[in-house]
């Protein structure tokens, strides 16, 4: 006699699970704009015949997923996300950097309607550590100069930008001067070296934050960040620049553009 064996019960979803979904679905439809306060707890309660216990887990899930946010007296809004785009294989090239005279952070954003600025945090020598050696093809613990900087869209903070540099090639020059490079770090960098940079090479981690890169670029819960460490090449395959961003995952759309060739 042959058995049809039985099928495994479907766990039913938590009713706050359901109730994150909805309200997220709402958001995205546009039925809640960016800003706007979603209702009060006891009207959502009220609404989908919850309790308030239910209400508030449905609420922490969508924070966690970085769609709304809470403050003192702000209730619970959605959060206002205005990425700004990067064309990350476009922005560093010869041509580009030539025709931006300011710097190509700030001129990248000017292009887009906004005003980006610079904060220097930190310029100074340090030792290698075993990360940035490997980078820059150097001993861990010798002297390289790190260059710490902030970026800024209308003030608001997206980006952190950390860049590394063997300390006896640019010890005596602007790039070890905390205060903006007038021609461009790159352009000094290829005075000083005597030839041009040849090519970069990109790569792209994804994580959360530090509490204090968290704290840094005003992250709310459960916003993720992307790290792009570029490192820029001679003709002969000499490290020149390790460039160490970490930029705000909800603030920037990164555009590639591939040849077909």
């Amino acid at each position: 006699m042959s058995t049809t064996p039985s099928q495994p019960a479907e766990t039913p979803v938590p009713l706050h699970v359901t109730l994150a979904n909805t309200l997220r679905d709402a958001i995205q439809r546009g039925e809640f704009s960016p800003g706007e306060r979603l209702p009060a707890e006891r009207d959502l309660a009220d609404k989908f015949n919850a309790s308030r216990t239910t209400v508030r887990l449905a609420l922490s899930a969508l924070k966690s997923q970085g769609l709304v946010g809470s403050g003192q007296g702000q209730g619970t809004y959605v959060r206002k996300s205005r990425p700004i785009r990067v064309m990350a294989m476009d922005q560093d090239r010869r041509a580009r950097r030539a025709a931006n005279h300011a710097a190509t952070f700030n001129a990248e954003i000017a292009m887009q309607g906004r005003i980006g600025r610079q904060v220097i945090r930190a310029v100074q020598p340090e030792p290698a550590t075993a990360e940035v050696a490997k980078w820059l093809g150097v001993p861990e613990g010798s002297a390289v100069l790190a260059r710490r900087r902030l970026m800024l869209v209308d003030e608001e903070p997206y980006q952190l930008g950390d860049s590394y540099y063997p300390h006896d090639l640019v010890a005596d020059t602007p790039i070890a001067v905390a205060a903006p490079v007038e021609e461009g770090v790159l352009a000094v960098l290829e005075r000083v070296h005597g030839q041009p940079i040849s090519y970069f090479i990109d790569e792209l981690s994804f994580r959360m934050p530090t509490p204090d890169e968290a704290s840094i670029l005003r992250l709310d819960p459960g916003v993720s960040v992307v790290r792009v460490v570029r490192i820029a090449y001679d003709r002969d395959d000499k490290p020149l620049e390790a460039f160490d961003q970490l930029l705000a995952g909800d603030k920037h759309v990164l555009v590639y553009e591939v040849s077909a060739e």
